[in-house]
């Protein structure tokens, strides 16, 4: 019975606890009841969330400090529902990782110890053989003296988060989510989705009369990763790739006929680099061309530029945009 206790409590959410991880505890219902939550006493039965995360086992009053720990998984949640194709978790790495900058004395002497014990002999015969250098000494060890730990990985630091998506279903990418906009910054706009801010690019933007509209609105998802500080990264677009330009419908332009728009393609397709720089030249030659050889002008003055409509239809709406800056 002793063994089995002492197995038991080895492998326990309790021996296994590290404050230097918000980990989310829940305890089923009848236990919550009494206030029992597998820790070293008992939580206040008043407690009405369902998860907790703890603050230490214990202190010097002889307390267990919690907090609610609905909002981190209500978070998951949320983001699992809008991003599922969040970044997916690397495999740990073989070996170990040591960041020097990061480490107390008593760990680093330790680190000295163990490298002396088991690689230092190894090392010297690779020297001999010349295998290695003796500025490669740091690379074989595996130690690093990185100030910033978002640049390293590895045991003794804090790695790259990944999403908390570990499924292997892809829906793939430009998909619709439902947020809404908040305001403006360097990059772009920000966008509110399920408590996360995502980014809408300048260049995604062009078209949007109203950056003040807060009301919800449909976006489509680009990006959604979390990156190595375990920040939200999501970039968003106002219309999918798939769909055709949004800026004639927004600013409510009747897009022009199929047909026509084929035929000034056709019409247009060899044009030279003069005839693009004088256009009024080139329309004047060929209405003298037209009236020359008995044809009429009608078909040239009745067909619309689709591409100077759109043209100037981003020329307003980057206007509305500065507009609403000032």
């Amino acid at each position: 019975m002793e063994k089995s206790f002492a197995n038991l409590l080895r492998h326990s959410r309790l021996a296994s606890y590290d404050r230097t991880l918000e980990q989310v505890y829940t305890s089923p219902k009848r236990y919550r009841k009494i206030g029992d939550w597998g820790l070293k006493r008992n939580l206040p039965t008043v407690i009405r969330t369902k998860n907790v995360t703890i603050g230490a086992l214990d202190t010097a009053e002889h307390q267990t400090p919690w907090e609610s720990g609905d909002g981190k998984v209500l978070f998951i949640k949320r983001w699992k529902e809008n991003f599922p194709n969040s970044k997916k978790p690397s495999p740990r790495p073989e070996e170990i990782h040591h960041n020097a900058a990061t480490m107390t004395p008593a760990q680093f002497q330790r680190l000295l110890k163990r490298s002396e014990k088991y690689k230092a002999k190894e090392f010297q015969e690779k020297l001999k053989n010349k295998e290695l250098i003796p500025e490669q000494v740091f690379d074989y060890l595996q130690v690093n003296f990185a100030t910033d730990t978002s640049e390293t990985t590895g045991n003794n630091v804090a790695g790259g988060v990944v999403g908390p998506t570990y499924s292997d279903h892809q829906v793939g990418w430009d998909y619709p989510v439902q947020g809404r906009i908040l305001n403006m910054d360097r990059m772009g706009h920000s966008v509110g989705i399920g408590g996360v801010v995502a980014t809408l690019n300048k260049r995604s933007a062009l078209g949007l009369r109203n950056s003040g509209d807060r009301r919800v609105q449909t976006f489509f998802v680009r990006k959604a990763e979390l990156d190595e500080q375990g920040k939200p990264k999501v970039e968003v677009t106002l219309q999918s790739k798939g769909a055709t330009s949004s800026i004639p419908l927004l600013n409510n332009y009747d897009s022009f006929d199929s047909f026509d728009h084929h035929n000034f393609n056709n019409k247009h397709a060899n044009m030279t680099a003069d005839e693009m720089m004088h256009p009024n030249r080139h329309r004047r030659h060929s209405q003298h061309h037209n009236n020359s050889q008995g044809g009429s002008t009608e078909d040239d003055n009745v067909t619309p530029n689709p591409e100077h409509t759109e043209l100037m239809a981003r020329i307003a709406g980057l206007l509305d945009n500065s507009k609403d800056t000032k």
